[in-house]
């Protein structure tokens, strides 16, 4: 019973499964048997099973196995063998089940980023060469966390979906505007995209759903905001010493210039920081710096010249392509450490969005920077030489293709161009996990005996040291650094290799093309990490080559060495073993016994395979070293190693491509060279050859049958031969051009005519000038061209005849007799017999049937069984001849052997007479086989294989028809694959244009579709969408934007062209009402609801009003209700007017015209008209005094009336007629007027204006109307020019629009039409002539046709061309007739190189000629192959719109990539780069650089006009007007004053210095004049002051005559020299007579007295002083000989005026122009 409950456990254990899996029983057994191994073998038998043993180290249980049961199934087995649970010696018995188990291990990442399955240098399948191994160190559970990174470079976009959640505030800060936000500055080309790029690659979060996945995807990542400004030194040594104990990695992708010309790096302040940051930073640890390599490949540039690169401190990374091979931006230099991709790398982008264009080294650093985060996760207290430690020891050379791979002295294979190979992740966290800690840094430097040794031209200069590492404090070898000092007069030329004792070359410097310089090397530092690990004992060589096809003086001045290493092994765990080489490297202890081919020094395990030494040779092969008994095919045995050998050989004799000795498939070896090649110039053997032809021969078939020429050789037959003129012969044995017998036309030989001369008979190939005896002349009736009658041989039976045949004969033999044109017997003899002289009777020979003699060359007729040859009766007619009618004729000279008379009818051929070889073509003997036949020693021409063109046995096809291709000599189906298309010109196939899947025949660049990963637009593919289009996913397409948008996605557009303005995401001309027009972003941005139109967003910055309101001050208020109907009214312009009706009294509210004046014509003003001033008295405008246009009030007036009637000087504030003192007259007699202020002068009416307004028909505006401009000068709106509908200023003629809408608008200038057959030249503006082809054209070429004459059409370039069916490449000729173009050109009008309609690839269209590069001033148009014009604006450009400049012409500034005249707001113009640059954060305006130097300020900021300083506040000693926003000075007696421009004086303090009081708005003082308060009521004497409010020369508030009062100094007024030179105008001097000048001075010292004594009484009578008195004429300032400061003067009047050494500036400007206030002293 128990047995049967065990059988039923058994098959009854299915229902335990759990659900939702099916369980899967095996063929395998558990069995529990006491008893031992016999008794388990017994049951097993009697079962059927097999016992495979015990299981494992259980005792008494054991594995069965049933080979007749299912190795696989979802039911338990049913059988006899399942009785076994029966048997009473079986314990315990379980049919064996496949379970399910889950590695605990992190699973293989699979994320849900959109662009994860893009990221390929990720993505990689098991052991593929590409793999970095990121995953394998994900696997083993390390994203970075815990790890900070700092990314150094433009900002980063930190709200960005994929670098928010990582986004690390506390490793990030701004230092180009000095805050915590490092978020970058937005523009149309999003030029600062890098910083967040290169962010994305190291911390981008995982399975956000958004874009990628950073490699460090959980670490920390912060980002500096530095290179979007000017850099320094100092900004340098902020951004790498920022948190230096917080950021554990600083990835930076810049450096200097990569012009292949710069020598550059740290300055001193930026070195320390590396320096420090790699012995303070990450706590002692040590700051990891990673740098981009640099991206100076095509400009031939060297990292070694980028002292950044070059840097022990730092880890310079290099890049490669998903291929392995080297990029083309790529640097070499023996300082890089390893390598990364960069090749299309996917990451994030500005304004939230996602690239996969992310190249150069900038994507291999950060790339970098995230694998060594991933390290420090695994061990955060590696140093930072520990990381580089690492980095050597894992990084591998994998797939890596470079022709230097060298191994070093300690075993590391490294190269020029990848360092020590490519960097893995999973190697290095391994390596992390235990690593030890490398012994302590030692550093050797070692002085050379500095010599000054020539370096000349014609060898190297070598120089040796030899090193002990410092008495051995340097062992092993980490850095190694030479510091050079030489003079060379061009640097560029130079090349320096050092060589380490263990024979590693390290190349320090190559030559550098670009690099002119003179100045040579000054202790510049080249290193290398080539030596790392080695031994640093030994010979050190050092080895400088100059260019040798210069010669010139170069001298080596100092050179030294400096060994960075440890002391002691960094390795101690492995040992060291020498091989004979003498090579050190390490070893790992390996038991067991080794590979066969492994020598005595044994192996180093892991396994056999890894021997220490090889027995016959060592190959190195995917990164593998393997000992083999011979080289592989591809390789050498040199010594005890294989050598690969070049690319194309098979086998070799050297690495050199000169070297093969058989090639691979596809490749012929050259005979001579040795040189493998795909093609063959000269005929290949059936074994791959490629031979040399006879001489002059250029190709040929075999060794003497040529089939193409040398240039002056032509083809005679199978021969070239040098081309001789007319009438003459090439002699091969004389070497030169014989003439030809005067009998021949052409001729082969001296007397071997081919054709005669005219009047000459061709006779037996011979020319004569009639037929001789048994010849008949005939004409020429085969077409051939040896001249137009022959001479033929007469019938056998004729001695002479007049045509072919027995019955033309003219005379005949003797014995014969002419009857009816035919030669008879005329004897008695029989035949067989011929007649003698005696008429007697003989027999003939016995061939003959009838003779003339006995001999047997004496016959004339022969039996039917022969033929009559030449008098002989032959039974086979000769070589030579053809047998017809009995008798043997000759063969055509062709022939060898031929059936009947004519060229046609060849049997065989040879050489003909003339020494030609002749070949048999279907009947004719040719002197050359046609196309697709060879010749055969046999002398035929027989028919190539199928599809074969050209080949030299009927088994060997030498080239193709098109669509096919040779391949071990058989014609073979040209089958294009995906992204190719056949090439019709060649065989083979060609790409398409990058993306293209599919392509149109004939233009590659036209694709039908696209491979995956690239969108589709008209004719191509794109990576990304082109400029002015955008994306469409779904299928993979890229769509238009609107004409006038350049960014924009299906909903909006998101920029617009430079002259339009984006509004609601759409481009318009102008905003529309009730917006205005964002400068920086170009959009339309919503005024203040109080607005109609307005010129920023605030309240205050309204410019129109609706209807129900009014502008004051720049606000819109409600207009007054309360005004009687008819008594106010407004103007056009916006002034409030008074009703004209002066019987009414008018009563303005004062609350409404605050600062409103009543003026003359009952206009409320807020300036009153010239020659008028505003009482605040009465509020109304009244006249200046008599003679005064200018005044502040009766007593002060500022200009006085100067005509030839009446002439009125200006003194004290009084117009008068003669100057009371001894000063000379002012020709105008007035002040200067300040530049904002304009003025308009009538008879009956004078109006002044604003600032911000202009005059216009007496009234003030703010924006001139249609017609005008803005005069900024003169302050008015200038009428524009008759040709301008629009204008814009400065000058009348700068047209914004044309009046006559047929003109041409050119550079603001409005142009006549062109006439007919002309057009406008875009950037010279003259009319020029069309092409002649076009009936009428446009521009901006003369072939850009817009009709075409007759016969012509226009094509798909706008080219007049002719109705043609010839092929590309090809043009038809007046006659139809189809020629080749030129091989530039893809379509043409003719032969030459100018006349192309488009252009082959790599080609662009220029006026008709394809050029490979474009010329200054155009630029590549990809899509249409041609050079097109840059902007007019642009002196060069990437594109044809404004903002698409690299460099701008004279007289405009670059803002961006955009061109313009004059910079923005914000913005100063930088004469010397020619760019705008920023101004100061606090301008609104400036003309330069610097806080000081501000025009206008920024909103909330007033304005400093003497230190051109915004403020927040106004400093002490000045008051705020709230008007015009400036801090304006207090009178200098006051501490502190209010007011406003107006009430501006003494009558304004609010508080006084110490000792004074304050009375009505004034300071009042007891001590008298020259005398200041002092404490305890106490009076002391001024210093050098006439008055002063304290000590020193710094507290003067009026000053002595001579000087003037500025700042509270008193500055000395110039001298009468300085006035001569600093006058403005000196014309209409006044010159005085003696007797003008006497009595002017009597009156003066009279006039000087009177006013001295009333000076005296008003000083005596209380504080109030009188007013100091002007200087004379005009006075400068301040100290002369400063040429750098602006020139001071002083007028007569007293005022104070600013000369700009620079000549007048702008309207900008105009505030520093400004009359000064401050000379004036109140009392």
């Amino acid at each position: 019973m128990l047995s049967w409950l065990r059988v039923w456990t058994v098959l009854l254990l299915g229902a335990l499964i759990p659900a939702g899996r099916p369980r899967l029983y095996t063929n395998r057994w558990a069995v529990r048997i006491p008893g031992g191994p016999g008794a388990a073998d017994r049951v097993a038998d009697k079962y059927g099973f097999l016992n495979m043993g015990q299981i494992g180290n259980l005792e008494d249980h054991y594995h069965f196995l049933h080979h007749r049961t299912m190795k696989r199934s979802t039911l338990s087995s049913r059988g006899n063998h399942s009785l076994i649970a029966m048997e009473t010696s079986v314990k315990w018995v379980q049919q064996q089940m496949i379970l399910h188990r889950k590695k605990r291990d992190r699973q293989s990442a699979n994320f849900n980023d959109p662009k994860w399955e893009k990221m390929w240098y990720i993505h990689c399948d098991q052991n593929c060469l590409t793999d970095m191994n990121i995953k394998g160190a994900w696997n083993k559970g390390y994203t970075g966390k815990g790890v900070v990174v700092s990314i150094l470079d433009d900002g980063i976009e930190r709200q960005h979906p994929d670098l928010k959640q990582n986004y690390d505030s506390r490793a990030s800060w701004d230092f180009n505007t000095g805050d915590p936000d490092p978020t970058p500055r937005y523009d149309a080309t999003n030029e600062n995209k890098h910083g967040t790029r290169c962010a994305g690659v190291v911390a981008a979060a995982a399975n956000n759903s958004h874009c990628m996945v950073g490699i460090a995807y959980n670490a920390r990542v912060g980002g500096v905001r530095m290179l979007d400004g000017d850099m320094t030194d100092m900004l340098e040594a902020q951004s790498l010493s920022l948190q230096q104990n917080y950021i554990d990695i600083y990835s930076s992708s810049w450096g200097p210039d990569d012009d292949g010309k710069t020598v550059d790096g740290p300055g001193p302040l930026a070195h320390m920081a590396l320096e420090n940051g790699i012995r303070k930073g990450r706590k002692g640890r040590g700051s990891i710096f990673v740098w981009a390599s640099g991206n100076g490949g095509r400009n031939k540039d060297h990292c070694s010249c980028d002292g950044y690169t070059n840097s022990i401190y730092t880890i310079s990374v290099s890049s490669t392509t998903q291929s392995g091979l080297k990029p083309w931006y790529l640097e070499e230099c023996a300082s890089t450490l390893a390598t990364t991709y960069s090749s299309g790398d996917v990451t994030t982008d500005l304004r939230l969005r996602c690239t996969e264009s992310h190249s150069g080294t900038s994507a291999s650093a950060p790339m970098a920077a995230g694998i060594i985060a991933l390290a420090l996760e695994a061990n955060p207290l590696l140093t930072w030489r520990d990381v580089q430690h690492i980095i050597v020891k894992t990084s591998r050379p994998g797939h890596l293709s470079a022709p230097d791979w060298q191994t070093n002295g300690a075993g590391h294979d490294v190269s020029h161009l990848y360092g020590f190979g490519l960097m893995d992740a999973e190697a290095m966290v391994k390596e992390a996990e235990k690593w030890t800690q490398v012994p302590a840094h030692r550093v050797c430097m070692e002085s050379v005996t500095p010599s000054k040794r020539e370096i000349r031209t014609d060898q190297i200069l070598r120089s040796t040291h030899t090193s002990d590492g410092c008495s051995n404090q340097v062992v092993f070898l980490e850095h190694v650094t030479v510091v050079v000092s030489l003079t060379h007069p061009r640097r560029g030329d130079l090349s320096i290799m050092l060589i380490s004792p263990s024979g590693t070359r390290s190349h320090l410097l190559s030559p550098r093309a670009y690099d002119h310089s003179t100045e040579g090397f000054r202790k510049w530092k080249l290193m290398t990490t080539h030596c790392w690990g080695e031994t640093a004992a030994g010979d050190w060589i050092l080895e400088v080559r100059d260019n040798p096809l210069r010669r010139r003086g170069t001298k080596m001045i100092e050179w030294y060495l400096i060994l960075y290493g440890t002391s002691v092994d960094p390795y101690p765990s492995q040992h060291r073993v020498h091989p004979r080489s003498g090579i050190s490297v390490y070893k790992l202890a390996f038991e067991g016994p080794c590979h066969t081919e492994c020598n005595k020094d044994g192996c180093e395990g892991p396994g056999p395979h890894q021997c220490l030494g090889c027995l016959h040779f060592y190959l190195f092969k995917n990164n593998t070293r393997t000992c083999v008994s011979k080289c592989p095919a591809g390789y050498l045995g040199d010594r005890n190693r294989c050598k690969r050998c070049h690319f194309s050989c098979k086998t070799c004799e050297g690495s050199r491509s000169d070297q093969c000795t058989s090639c691979k498939n596809g490749h012929h070896l050259t005979e001579d060279t040795k040189v493998c090649v795909p093609s063959c110039v000269s005929f290949i053997t059936d074994s791959n050859m490629c031979r040399k032809c006879s001489e002059n021969c250029l190709r040929c078939t075999s060794f003497n049958i040529c089939t193409d020429c040398k240039e002056d050789t032509s083809l005679v037959g199978n021969k070239c031969l040098k081309n001789c003129g007319l009438g003459s012969y090439y002699d091969e044995q004389q070497g030169s051009c014989e003439p030809c017998d005067p009998a021949c036309a052409t001729c082969v030989g001296v007397k071997a005519c081919k054709s005669c001369a005219e009047g000459y008979l061709m006779e037996d190939w011979k020319c004569v000038s009639s037929c001789t005896s048994g010849f008949y002349a005939a004409k020429q009736n085969t077409g051939r061209s040896e001249g137009s009658r022959v001479c033929r041989r007469c019938d056998a039976s004729c001695l002479s005849c007049v045509g072919p045949g027995r019955r033309n004969c003219s005379s005949c033999e003797g014995g014969h007799t002419l009857q009816d044109g035919m030669c008879v017997i005329s004897t008695d003899c029989k035949d067989g017999e011929y007649q003698d002289t005696q008429r007697k009777c003989h027999s003939c020979d016995i061939t003959c049937q009838k003779c003339r003699g006995p001999k047997n060359g004496d016959c004339i007729d022969c039996p039917s069984s022969r033929f009559l040859d030449d008098g002989q009766c032959v039974m086979k007619c000769p070589l030579g001849k053809f047998q017809a009618n009995s008798q043997c004729h000759l063969c055509d000279h062709t022939c060898a052997e031929c059936v009947d008379r004519g060229p046609a009818n060849c049997t065989s051929c040879d050489t003909d007479k003339f020494g030609l070889d002749r070949y048999l073509l279907e009947g004719q003997c040719v002197d050359a086989c046609p196309e697709a036949h060879f010749h055969t020693q046999q002398k035929t021409c027989e028919a190539c294989p199928e599809h074969c063109q050209q080949c030299n046995s009927a088994t060997h096809c030498l080239t193709c028809s098109p669509s096919y291709y040779p391949n071990q000599g058989v014609c073979v189906r040209q089958e294009c694959g995906e992204g190719e298309v056949e090439e019709p010109d060649y065989d083979g196939c060609m790409s398409c244009e990058e993306g293209c899947k599919k392509c149109v025949l004939y233009n590659p660049k036209d694709c039908i579709s696209c491979i995956d990963g690239f969108y589709k637009f008209e004719d191509g593919c794109y990576k990304n969408c082109p400029a002015k289009t955008y994306s469409v996913e779904a299928d993979m397409t890229c769509v238009s934007c609107d004409q006038d948008c350049v960014s924009c996605d299906e909903h909006e557009c998101y920029w617009c062209e430079s002259d339009l303005f984006l509004s609601d995401g759409k481009c318009v001309l102008e905003c529309p009402e009730g917006f205005y027009i964002k400068e920086d972003s170009r959009e339309c941005e919503e005024c203040d609801p109080s607005c109609q139109t307005c010129s920023g967003p605030e309240l205050d910055e309204c410019e129109t009003c609706r209807d129900a309101e009014r502008l004051q001050d720049g606000k819109c208020v409600p207009k007054l209700a309360s005004f009687t109907e008819g008594l106010w009214f407004y103007s056009s312009y916006g002034d409030l007017f008074c009703c004209i009706n002066l019987k009414l009294s008018c009563y303005i509210p004062p609350s409404l015209l605050a600062g409103r004046f009543l003026s003359a014509e009952q206009t409320c003003v807020l300036q009153c008209p010239v020659g008028s001033f505003g009482s605040r008295v009465n509020g109304a405008c009244e006249m200046c005094a008599r003679g005064c246009v200018q005044c502040q009030d009766l007593q002060r007036c500022q200009k006085c009336q100067f005509s030839r009637k009446r002439k009125l000087y200006l003194q004290d504030g009084q117009c008068v007629q003669q100057c009371t003192r001894s000063e000379e007259k002012v020709n105008e007699g007035t002040a200067k007027p300040s530049m904002h202020t304009s003025f308009y002068i009538s008879l009956f009416l004078l109006v002044e204006c604003e600032d911000t307004h202009f005059l216009i028909e007496g009234h003030c505006v703010v924006d001139c109307p249609d017609g005008f401009y803005d005069d900024t000068e003169s302050g008015v709106c200038g009428r524009c020019h008759l040709d301008c509908r629009l204008c814009d200023g400065p000058d009348a003629d700068e047209c914004d629009m044309c009046a006559d809408p047929e003109a041409t608008f050119h550079n603001r200038a409005c142009l006549p039409p062109c006439p007919s057959h002309t057009y406008r030249d875009g950037r010279t503006a003259e009319c020029k002539h069309c092409d002649g082809s076009c009936l009428s054209c446009s521009g901006p070429h003369a072939t850009s046709c817009t009709s075409c004459p007759d016969g012509l059409r226009p094509d798909a370039h706008s080219r007049c061309a002719t109705l043609t069916s010839c092929p590309v490449r090809h043009y038809a000729d007046r006659e139809g007739e189809c020629h080749q173009c030129h091989k530039y050109c893809q379509q043409c009008t003719g032969p030459e190189k100018s006349q192309c309609l488009s252009c082959s690839q790599n080609h662009f269209l220029l006026n008709g000629t394809c050029v490979n590069d474009c010329p200054v001033g155009t630029f590549r148009d990809i899509a249409q192959q041609k050079c097109d014009l840059c902007h007019p604006s642009c002196l060069s450009c990437v594109g044809k719109h404004s903002h698409e400049c690299l460099a701008c012409r004279p007289q405009l500034f670059r803002l961006g990539k955009e061109c313009v005249e004059t910079c923005p707001s914000s913005h100063y113009s930088d004469g010397s780069t020619q760019t705008c640059e920023h101004c100061d954060a606090s301008c609104g305006e400036c003309m330069r650089a610097g806080p000081d130097s501000c025009l206008s300020c920024k909103e909330g900021q007033l304005y400093l006009r003497k230190l051109g300083q915004c403020h927040g506040t106004c400093p002490k000693s000045h008051y705020q007007d709230t008007h015009h926003r400036t801090c304006e000075p207090c009178h200098p007696s006051c501490k502190s004053c209010f007011g406003t421009e107006q009430s501006r004086g003494v009558q304004s303090c609010d508080s006084c210095h110490m000792g004074y009081t304050l009375s009505d708005g004034m300071c009042e003082s007891q001590c008298i004049m020259g005398e200041y308060p002092k404490s305890g009521y106490r009076c002391e004497v001024c210093d050098a002051c006439l008055e002063c409010r304290g000590p020193g020369a710094q507290n003067c508030t009026a000053c002595p005559d001579q000087a003037i009062l500025s700042e509270g100094r008193c500055l000395p007024c110039c001298s009468a020299d300085a006035l001569e030179d600093s006058k403005v105008e000196d014309d209409d001097k006044v010159q005085g007579n003696l007797a003008i000048f006497i009595t002017t001075s009597i009156l003066l010292l009279l006039g000087m007295g009177t006013v001295g004594y009333l000076l005296c009484r008003t000083f005596s009578k209380g504080p109030s002083k009188p007013e100091s008195s002007p200087g004379r004429g005009y006075k400068k300032l301040g100290a002369a000989g400063d040429e750098d400061e602006d020139i001071v003067y002083m007028g007569q009047d007293g005022t104070v005026y600013r000369k700009f050494r620079y000549g007048q500036l702008n309207e900008e400007n105009d505030d520093e122009l400004e009359y000064d206030d401050e000379s004036y002293s109140f009392r």
